[in-house]
């Protein structure tokens, strides 16, 4: 039976182990917490990068085929570099290739991180 006047208790060292143990594992989920969070981030970067892309490429639906030439690059965004490229008769007569590359981070045609749309337009 226990003895209610029993003084016995948890000793120093089973706190410290206990705290240690408890301390690992929020160590653990805090880690994979912040790794959570950059991918959301990238995540979306990369899906606004895709909605730039997709309404440039709508703008260029929205063109005869005559307007659409050249190779430019737009600095609509703070954030983000938008290039396109046209390229005649490729990939064969009478159609353009547009290409239109999105850069974010830090925000120049040297960044790593991109999205390129292409769409073929005929005549």
């Amino acid at each position: 039976m226990l003895d209610p006047h029993d003084n016995a208790g948890f000793s120093l060292i089973e706190i410290m182990i206990s705290i240690a143990i408890i301390a690992i594992g929020l160590f653990a989920v805090m880690s994979v917490l912040i790794i959570v969070v950059k991918g959301n981030a990238h995540s979306n970067k990369s899906t606004t990068a895709v909605t730039l892309a997709q309404d440039k490429l709508e703008d260029f639906r929205n063109m005869d085929y005559d307007e659409i030439t050249g190779t430019y690059t737009i600095y609509n965004n703070p954030d983000y570099y938008l290039e396109v490229t046209v390229g005649n008769d490729t990939p064969i007569v009478n159609t353009k290739t547009v290409a239109v590359s999105v850069y974010w981070n830090p925000g120049t045609s040297t960044s790593v991180h991109n999205v390129q749309l292409k769409t073929i337009f005929t005549q």
